[in-house]
């Protein structure tokens, strides 16, 4: 008898941790899928983000200047975790997120972002290193509006496109206060904040969305 309630006990105590581990298991099945999902549907509005924003520089001809680097040299861009959750999903894929999180340790969270490669010559220059998987920022500055004071919409340009060909910028400006269809920051990032208010309102140094998009990923790997 005491034999058969210690075969009992040990089963029942397998049974336990084989029912602790599924709850696990399937916890990270969800929150993998949670995660997939989300980076499936952020992508989505940044093919709409670049569709429109593609048509704006058509219709106007504004552009940036092969190899200029200089918006992303001298800012620190803000985003919100979710906007980096595309970007983590492919750092993972590629067994690169422990690298950038050295690499985000190293320059600090609210330095310049980390995805920036300045070039050597000609100084301004530089790259993104993960061009297609960049924020809501870095698609639409310079070619987005947003709603001033007075509730106008007010184009966003850069430096760059001030001093090279203000008449393009003036022109376009004016095309919008006339009614030309511009992409608008404020409906992208209210977008953003819909599909997941809780990762998606708040907006951070790049580097910190980085940071806590790749733990996120990071989670699931553990629990999987």
């Amino acid at each position: 008898m005491v034999i058969v309630k210690a075969v009992c006990n040990e089963w029942a105590g397998e049974i336990t941790v084989r029912l602790v581990k599924f709850k696990v298991y399937e916890s990270s099945m969800l929150l993998h899928s949670f995660n997939s999902d989300l980076s499936y549907r952020v992508l989505e509005l940044y093919s709409e983000m670049d569709r429109q924003t593609s048509e704006f520089r058509s219709a106007t001809g504004l552009r940036c200047f092969p190899g200029c680097g200089q918006c992303c040299e001298s800012s620190t861009p803000k985003a919100s975790e979710i906007e980096l959750l595309p970007a983590a999903g492919e750092l993972f894929s590629r067994e690169e997120a422990e690298q950038w999180l050295e690499r985000i340790a190293s320059v600090g969270e609210t330095e310049r972002c980390v995805f920036f490669k300045p070039d050597p010559l000609p100084p301004g220059n530089g790259h993104c290193q993960l061009y297609l998987f960049r924020p809501s920022i870095c698609r639409l500055f310079a070619f987005a509006a947003r709603r001033n004071k007075k509730g106008e919409r007010e184009l966003l340009t850069c430096r760059c496109q001030k001093e090279k060909i203000p008449l393009s910028v003036k022109r376009a400006q004016e095309a919008i206060s006339r009614g030309m269809a511009v992409p608008s920051f404020d409906y992208f990032f209210f977008k953003m904040v819909v599909l997941e208010p809780s990762l998606g309102r708040q907006r951070i140094p790049i580097n910190r969305a980085l940071h806590l998009a790749l733990k996120r990923y990071g989670l699931t790997v553990q629990l999987m």
